[in-house]
């Protein structure tokens, strides 16, 4: 493969969980409905390639195997099809796993990361607050936020830095969201999503028309976002904070009204999911 020379960024889906549909909306939820695993592909003209999350892998089977994790796989049952992971979809595109520089964790939720053993040279950034909570919990106390230690390679504690420590710069924006600057240019920028996962992060991106602001887990879906529509309470189980799991989708409203241009994108939101299809 010809080595690319330009700025760009690509989504991608490897797998997804499936819930019922009335947790994420409770007044027009029916049945079941899918959870995709979205991740982002960015390339940096002078740095190489850059992953934003995984997606879901086999691993995500062998470190739910015995309990508690296997409550885990219980709670959402994962699908994925051969060929659909993160490395083998790299693989089609001839990028060998070597290439990948660094993986943003958005967060330590098993969905994100389940393919991080894949990557054996990658480094990893994370915020440290998400970082802190990992190491602290263990056993059902981890599961119960979503953290699964199976899924971290055994070399990760010495590959891992923090965010506040790596990134150039921080400033707090018009929407008064938390934005690091990063890999010394600013058309990617890694933005503090507070409330679903403890530390969560997105990003933005705006190269010539492509303007995105990826807002992680922050919400599920687009349209219930837009109608203010909040998931059923059940969610604080897991959550990290609901207080702040409002005021971010408060703030990112904020964002979207001063910056029109911006899709506003979600993880698992099945827009998100029509755009990859579509290769838009």
């Amino acid at each position: 493969m010809a080595q690319k020379t330009s700025l760009s960024l690509e989504l991608f889906a490897s797998g997804y969980c499936v819930a019922h549909a009335a947790v994420a909306n409770p007044k027009e939820g029916r049945g079941k409905t899918s959870f995709y695993a979205v991740w982002a592909l960015l390339h940096l003209p002078d740095l190489g390639y850059v992953m934003f999350d995984t997606g879901y892998s086999p691993e995500f089977i062998r470190a739910t195997e015995s309990f508690p994790a296997r409550f885990y796989r219980w709670m959402t049952p994962m699908f994925l099809k051969e060929g659909e992971t993160a490395a083998q979809i790299l693989a089609q595109k001839g990028i060998a796993p070597e290439a990948i520089r660094y993986i943003i964790l958005s967060h330590f939720h098993g969905d994100h990361l389940a393919g991080l053993k894949d990557f054996p040279e990658a480094q990893f950034l994370c915020s440290a607050n998400a970082w802190a909570e990992v190491q602290a919990l263990s056993g059902f106390k981890a599961v119960k936020k979503g953290i699964l230690h199976g899924l971290l390679p055994p070399d990760f504690a010495d590959r891992v830095q923090t965010i506040e420590a790596f990134a150039d710069a921080s400033y707090t924006n018009e929407a008064d969201l938390t934005v690091y600057t990063l890999f010394q240019q600013t058309a990617f920028r890694l933005v503090r999503l507070e409330g679903h996962a403890r530390g969560m992060l997105g990003f933005i991106f705006e190269q010539d028309d492509q303007k995105i602001f990826f807002g992680t887990d922050a919400s599920w879906a687009y349209d219930t976002y837009r109608a203010g529509i909040l998931p059923r309470r059940v969610v604080k189980l897991f959550f990290d904070s609901w207080a702040d799991f409002v005021e971010t989708q408060a703030k990112i409203r904020r964002f979207e009204a001063a910056n029109p241009e911006f899709q506003v994108l979600f993880t698992h939101c099945p827009q998100t999911l029509t755009r990859i299809r579509h290769g838009l």
